[in-house]
């Protein structure tokens, strides 16, 4: 077969095959010069700082958020702001809620819900609404002077019902506020019911119950999701290491991650009974303080260009650490081969000799 015979075939092999899009778990990092760190969902190996914040406005990030713009947006706790990054390489964009808008104190926790933004101010004891498209101040959805007592908001969740349940960090308590005009409901879960000291993240589970994280006795309780009634511990104080636990996620295989502040890791749980199965991201690579975690779904990397000098081809990619370039010389053969040293890679010059005639990148 000609040059220019097998080059064709080598374009279609090329277009033929793209990589499944995965999900990889965004850490927050909690210190004045803040970062967020990115791991592969499957290995929790380190892929890259993706928020370097070169430009050090980020301080104490808190919650993450993805918008409808497909951008990533940081509650940004020591400046009171909330920060946009680019969706999909991590560059900063903008303070889409500048410091102190709507009398934002300590922001924690940030969620997208219709046209709105919701931020939890957790030194004035609200939740605060912004405009989804411009970052304007709205109003208040859940106000100081009708909070039903709410101290110091920190996770916050709407449920199943649509109702919207915020954690107190200082109440020690859950409450419960009407998702559509945030009317307060009731106590959902009181002052210290089920051991809760200083409580951070919080979720629904696939259960549909409430799992709350309680920081100061390294647990996380569950609550039954329809009456706020205490379950047990579905992670008990100190397992699989657990210390000054914050953000809790349910990840895309089913199971339950944990982060360890205190002890710079992040902790994997059987999602249905609770049993530690071992840490998933260990220190390193500037990991300190993990905090608040989102797993999120990234576009599958594609291949970019090829080129062809002579005898060999060039390709180039978008590059990361756990992406590996496979070839097969037929679609007939029943296993694809790497193509030697691409993994982490983002190009290549392959001798066209080798019989290659259709490329794919696969993802650990």
């Amino acid at each position: 077969m000609n040059l220019e015979r097998r080059f064709a075939y080598l374009i279609c092999g090329l277009l033929s095959f793209s990589l499944i899009a995965r999900a990889d778990l965004l850490v927050a990092i909690f210190n004045a010069n803040g970062r967020v760190l990115r791991y592969n969902e499957h290995t929790g190996q380190y892929l890259d700082t993706f928020v370097p914040n070169t430009n050090m406005m980020l301080n104490l990030p808190h919650g993450l958020a993805y918008g409808p713009d497909g951008n990533l947006y940081v509650a940004s706790a020591g400046n009171d702001s909330v920060l946009r990054y680019d969706g999909t390489n991590g560059a900063f964009i903008d303070a889409f809620v500048t410091n102190s808008s709507g009398g934002l104190d300590y922001s924690v926790w940030v969620e997208f819900r219709g046209d709105s933004l919701y931020v939890g101010s957790q030194l004035k004891n609200e939740v605060l609404r912004y405009n989804a498209t411009n970052g304007a101040f709205i109003s208040a959805l859940v106000s100081s002077n009708s909070n039903g007592g709410l101290n110091g908001p920190s996770g916050m969740t709407w449920g199943p019902d649509g109702h919207l349940y915020v954690v107190g960090r200082f109440g020690n308590h859950v409450m419960k506020y009407d998702g559509t005009n945030g009317t307060f409901i009731k106590t959902f879960v009181t002052n210290g019911v089920g051991g809760l000291l200083q409580p951070f993240g919080c979720h629904f589970g696939p259960d549909g119950n409430l799992y709350v994280v309680s920081g100061n006795n390294n647990k996380v309780a569950r609550f039954d999701g329809t009456n706020g009634n205490y379950l047990g511990d579905f992670v008990t104080n100190g397992s699989g290491g657990l210390s000054f636990p914050v953000g809790l996620e349910f990840g895309p295989d089913g199971n339950f991650y944990v982060a360890s502040l205190s002890s710079t890791r992040v902790v994997r749980y059987n999602g249905t009974n609770g049993a530690p199965l071992g840490d998933f991201v260990l220190p390193g690579n500037g990991l300190s303080s993990p905090n608040f975690m989102l797993f999120h779904t990234f576009a599958p990397p594609r291949i970019d260009s090829i080129t062809r000098t002579n005898t060999n081809v060039i390709l180039r990619w978008s590059g990361r650490s756990d992406t590996q370039l496979q070839f097969k010389t037929n679609l007939t053969e029943m296993n694809w081969q790497n193509v030697s040293n691409t993994l982490g890679r983002s190009s290549v010059t392959n001798v066209m000799s080798n019989n290659a005639a259709f490329y794919r990148l696969i993802r650990d």
